[in-house]
């Protein structure tokens, strides 16, 4: 599927996770797919999570030779400036996914295509509505479970992921709308996990230790999901009976616990943002005008539920994502379209 005459697209991915294991993986290999289809030459930097070699990673790419065409980067450990400034000193095109700037940093700094030349566009997920739609589905599990004797109240116990990143921020932003929407859930404690599996476990341990009251869990991901139903389980708590946990990324085991009734909801498919950001490229370079009045771009996850999942585990059981028509998705090979829609149910039913 490499379209004639783009061989000599270099593109140049900043990881900030590991590239052999979790979500940036799967963003790694989705986005190597639809650059493969593409016929972009993808040139990946991993950093394993780690500050120190996040920023090595950038020096790496900014060290190329030649220059790569683009740069795709991501505001983890509030770097995204750094590398945004430096773009524009070089005058490398530079893109953010997933993890945007600030506000505070646009309004210091300035925004894609105005104050930032090299800055074409950014693309992020709805990750308020995502933390909005997690919590609500705690609330709708419980209905559903305790139909004849619906719940007043429900303790929640809510885990973010940390404190700075753009992402975890948003997701809590949709968690305080749930939250004065919806008087049901009354949180208890708001723990940060730094996105961790362990921390997760050894807060709720240390909160059901002290009989702390939980009825709910709120997850900023699924690896802190999972960490908490390891301790509830532990003490004698059944997740999807007498606990409601929702978590978000669509991972593997994520999928599981939802098929098997744990969770009420793993939200996700952002990690498609690395196919989707090869999309945006592939119609940036052909010219395509949205991103002249649009360069911060948008895009709606979806929920995994106990309504969904088989259709979702077959589709993601493989992971072939080559298997998956990325052209589809985009504006310049479908002109009739205005906007961007991302629905991988969609690409599958086509």
């Amino acid at each position: 599927m490499a379209e004639a005459g783009n061989d000599s697209v270099r593109v140049a991915f900043i990881n900030p996770g590991y590239g052999d294991r979790g979500f940036w993986k799967d963003v790694r290999n989705t986005m190597q797919a639809a650059a493969d289809q593409f016929g972009y030459e993808l040139i990946v930097f991993d950093s394993d999570r780690d500050s120190k070699k996040m920023a090595e990673s950038a020096q790496k790419a900014f060290a190329l030779e030649p220059a790569p065409d683009y740069i795709i980067a991501v505001n983890e450990y509030q770097q995204g400036t750094r590398i945004v400034l430096e773009a524009e000193e070089r005058g490398i095109p530079v893109i953010m996914l997933l993890n945007d700037l600030t506000e505070e940093q646009k309004n210091t700094y300035g925004r894609p295509g105005k104050e930032l030349k090299s800055w074409k566009f950014s693309l992020t997920p709805d990750n308020e509505r995502a933390g909005y739609d997690i919590a609500k589905s705690l609330i709708n599990a419980a209905r559903l479970r305790f139909e004849k004797h619906q719940p007043t109240s429900l303790c929640l116990v809510s885990i973010a992921g940390d404190r700075s990143t753009p992402a975890s921020l948003q997701r809590l932003d949709g968690l305080d709308h749930a939250l004065s929407r919806f008087p049901i859930l009354r949180e208890q404690r708001r723990l940060v996990a730094n996105w961790s599996h362990d921390k997760a476990y050894r807060q709720m341990e240390n909160w059901l230790g002290r009989n702390g009251c939980v009825d709910a869990v709120w997850a900023a991901n699924d690896d802190i999901a999972l960490g908490a139903i390891k301790a509830l389980r532990e003490a004698d708590r059944t997740p999807g009976r007498d606990v409601f946990v929702g978590g978000l990324n669509w991972s593997e085991k994520g999928l599981e616990k939802v098929q098997n009734g744990q969770m009420t909801m793993t939200h996700g498919g952002h990690f498609f943002a690395g196919a989707w950001v090869m999309v945006l490229l592939h119609d940036y370079i052909a010219g395509v005008e949205l991103f002249a009045t649009h360069p911060e771009i948008t895009f709606r996850m979806e929920a995994i539920t106990p309504g969904n999942v088989a259709y979702f585990s077959q589709i993601l059981g493989e992971r072939d994502w080559g298997a998956i028509d990325f052209s589809r998705f985009s504006l310049a090979n479908t002109p009739v379209a205005t906007e961007y829609d991302f629905t991988l149910q969609r690409a599958d039913d086509q």
